[in-house]
């Protein structure tokens, strides 16, 4: 995040390559943030499935290039399958699922390699929006805030589990992720199968945690199988307390960094291969929120 910070206030254009795993990249104009890719993420093409599964056209192209993106954003348009606003919400979606994921710590065990910058001329077309620092940190952040009271992260698997109640309400939406779990899947796997948002699916997952329709598979742990309650799913609500909230982790960069090191203390204090506490996680959102 600090790496982006310093290249908004630059007014730079390029590509901002995070090499790790999590791996992605960063595309700004002028300081303005045009679009991200991460593989943790559904793209453009992903999503556009996702919304259309029969988009005429759309088998022949993928994201990965400019050019490959400004095509799929044109066909979308062009096809009357998206109007321009829906076309920059959906890019921002993407974008702060990818600030999520490379910017804020949630996975377990997450080095970074290097972060390299290549100054170049933007091709993205205006159908791309321009995204200042603040909305995306922001969104980024407050998602990460929600997220984190579900102890969950992109890569934790849940199972379904046997209903507490004689019944709980979902969405549809709900309902669809659940029918999707199968015997376990990731937020991850399950936002790439569906062509979703990644944070969409994490909500969902943290909602029907809640709910007592399915659990974090724990190290060592077995679960329970899943049973459908004598009453369905149609109660008024999730009564069941949630599961105890999993510690989520700092990104800890590796010894050949290339850039600054822009650990907080706060990430530093959780030592090589420790989930810190709930505490320091606090303490990295907040250093991060104050980067400006």
């Amino acid at each position: 995040m600090a790496a982006v910070e310093d290249l908004v206030s630059r007014e730079a254009s390029g590509m901002l390559e995070i090499a790790g795993d999590p791996s992605g990249a960063i595309y700004l104009d002028a300081g303005r943030i045009v679009f991200a890719r991460v593989p943790w993420v559904p793209g453009l093409a992903a999503r556009l499935r996702g919304i259309r599964p029969s988009l005429a056209g759309l088998g022949e192209l993928s994201s990965g290039q400019e050019a490959d993106d400004a095509a799929i954003a044109e066909l979308a348009l062009q096809g009357g399958y998206l109007t321009l606003t829906a076309l920059h919400e959906l890019i921002q979606s993407i974008v702060i699922d990818a600030f999520l994921v490379l910017a804020v710590p949630l996975a377990m065990d997450s080095p970074v390699a290097a972060v390299r910058f290549t100054s170049t001329r933007t091709y993205w077309t205006e159908l791309f929006p321009r995204f200042g620092i603040g909305l995306v940190r922001g969104e980024a952040l407050r998602m990460a805030e929600r997220i984190a009271e579900y102890g969950l992260t992109p890569t934790t698997e849940v199972r379904p589990c046997d209903l507490r109640e004689p019944a709980a309400v979902l969405t549809r939406e709900q309902w669809a992720v659940a029918c999707q779990i199968g015997a376990h899947a990731s937020a991850r796997d399950l936002a790439a199968r569906r062509g979703a948002a990644l944070i969409g699916t994490l909500e969902c997952l943290g909602s029907l945690t809640r709910a007592g329709l399915c659990a974090p598979v724990r190290v060592g742990g077995r679960g329970r199988p899943f049973t459908p309650a004598p009453g369905g799913v149609r109660s008024t609500g999730p009564s069941a307390e949630p599961p105890p909230a999993v510690c989520l982790p700092a990104r800890h960069p590796a010894r050949d960094y290339s850039v600054h090191d822009y650990r907080t203390q706060a990430a530093r204090t959780a030592g090589p291969g420790q989930a810190p506490t709930a505490d320091v996680l606090r303490q990295v959102l907040n250093g991060l929120r104050k980067l400006s």
